[in-house]
């Protein structure tokens, strides 16, 4: 036999008999339905960014984002999406998480309307009917904006409906408005032809800090490493997203066909330009400020009376997104 194929044979058998490095199994839990926000995640499993950093990432849809930190801290998911004013609450009533990476340094929690109900400021909110889900994020914090614009509360009516009805709700004018994001719900709505109007959290004095990953504290303690390169596959996913927007939305239609994909990169645009804050401005996407959690801790304890001794500093750490 020829040494070049006698070569070639014994390498091909050597090579055969050994297994592909191990990929370490993870979960992702959404905070919600998919949204514009959730596709550059997806586009990372597509193009392989988790795989190159040795983590076989399977993503699942959320139902708020209290149910997601729960099911963190249960360990039920290796990592979740949930915002930084319910990761605070979720800690301080003991559940054992911590914002590995502030992806969205920014807030998007608003009030969205139709626009015949003519909300247009704080005080409008009176005399109207909002759907809302219970124990969720949304819903856990209205009473800040209650509180800070001095509304009568007695005069707002709260329908409670699952998270997939509660834009149906006001379709169907069972409602006026629902609790929602300035990315999600008006595009929806607008998409159905009815016109709407938005009030977001921040416009209505409630600043938070918006939606980063969690895990759980012994992942952290244990694994620190699979942290690491999941926070870095993360940030490449969503630098990349920002390249290539229309594929990014496109990676995550194939895993959800029913979506619309105008839609969905709407969503994604006004979701994207929320990454950083004043206080972030020129940092790398997922390093999160002191001062943008500080004030977070601030509005809950004042407007939510959430009791606590800790600071911002406490929830979330820099340690991998730096």
């Amino acid at each position: 036999m020829p040494c070049r194929i006698f070569v070639s044979v014994i390498f091909a058998v050597l090579t055969a008999t050994i297994p592909a490095l191990a990929q370490d199994k993870a979960t992702l839990r959404l905070n919600w339905q998919l949204l514009g926000f959730h596709a550059p995640f997806y586009y990372g499993v597509e193009k392989g960014y988790y795989k190159d950093e040795g983590i076989d990432l399977k993503i699942f849809e959320g139902r708020g984002g209290a149910a997601t930190a729960q099911a963190i801290g249960a360990k039920s998911d290796t990592f979740g999406v949930v915002d930084g004013g319910t990761e605070i609450v979720s800690v301080t009533r003991g559940i054992p998480i911590e914002t590995v990476m502030s992806v969205m340094n920014s807030g998007l929690f608003a009030v969205v309307s139709r626009k015949d109900a003519n909300i247009r400021t704080a005080k409008d909110l009176e005399g109207k009917t909002i759907s809302v889900t219970a124990g969720d994020a949304l819903t856990q914090l209205f009473p800040a904006v209650i509180s800070y614009n001095k509304l009568d509360e007695s005069k707002i009516k709260l329908v409670n409906v699952d998270a997939a009805s509660k834009v149906v709700a006001v379709l169907e004018k069972r409602a006026d408005a629902t609790l929602g994001s300035v990315d999600a719900q008006s595009f929806v709505m607008e998409a159905k032809g009815v016109p709407a109007s938005v009030l977001s959290y921040d416009d209505l004095g409630v600043k938070l800090v918006g939606l980063g990953i969690v895990a759980n504290m012994d992942t952290i303690k244990d694994s620190p490493d699979l942290v690491k390169r999941f926070v870095k596959a993360t940030r490449k996913s969503f630098e990349e997203a920002l390249k290539n927007p229309d594929a990014a939305v496109a990676a995550a239609v194939k895993v959800k066909p029913e979506l619309d994909a105008k839609v969905l990169r709407q969503q994604m645009d006004v979701s994207l330009s929320k990454l950083e804050s004043p206080n972030t401005k020129g940092e790398p996407i997922g390093v999160g400020s002191v001062k943008d959690w500080d004030n977070t801790v601030a509005l809950l304890k004042k407007y939510q009376n959430l009791e606590t001794d800790k600071t911002g500093a406490d929830f979330f750490t820099n340690d991998y997104a730096q």
